[in-house]
């Protein structure tokens, strides 16, 4: 992808976030967006197909820059792997909110899902998980998420982390 498009991308990005806190998602209009984001309604078009391919590519590329981060940082065992997820939440608390506000809670869990599997495939090949084990655990980790998100990260990151250990991860 060329630098002019991530950059029309990061600015449609950036105005339907900035709508996001002002207004509900399913009252934005693309050419609200395309406004507030100074872009034309066919660069909107030449990036994506519909408003909701912006929230989709945004979580995607959440989810592969969480990839490189475990990378980067080395972090092998799952708990590491969580708490580096868990704490991108609480450092961007915002970004949860307005995804969550904005109705993407299926969306959220499906793309943590699938990436939790790809994460278990290539980090811990050995626990060969069938599809609904990591369901299940993807489901777990994914409403202590909301909980937290929830009551604003009061509780400390390392009692759940605890409680994932004992209760959700194997």
């Amino acid at each position: 992808m060329n630098m002019k498009s991530l950059h029309t991308q990061q600015q449609i990005e950036e105005a339907l976030f900035s709508l996001l806190q002002k207004k509900p998602y399913a009252e934005i209009s693309i050419a609200e967006i395309t406004r507030k984001a100074h872009v034309s309604r066919t660069s909107f078009y030449r990036n994506y197909s519909q408003k909701n391919d912006v929230l989709t590519l945004f979580l995607a590329n959440q989810y592969k820059k969480f990839i490189v981060d475990i990378n980067e940082h080395k972090l092998k065992t799952l708990t590491k792997q969580l708490i580096a997820y868990l704490t991108f939440f609480k450092e961007n608390p915002k970004v949860m909110k307005i995804l969550l506000d904005a109705g993407f809670e299926g969306s959220l869990l499906n793309f943590q899902t699938r990436y939790l599997k790809k994460l278990l495939g290539v980090y811990h090949p050995d626990l060969n998980l069938p599809d609904y084990a990591v369901a299940y655990q993807s489901g777990g980790i994914y409403m202590l998420l909301i909980w937290w998100v929830k009551q604003d990260y009061q509780t400390p990151l390392e009692d759940l982390i605890n409680y994932a250990e004992k209760h959700i991860m194997l």
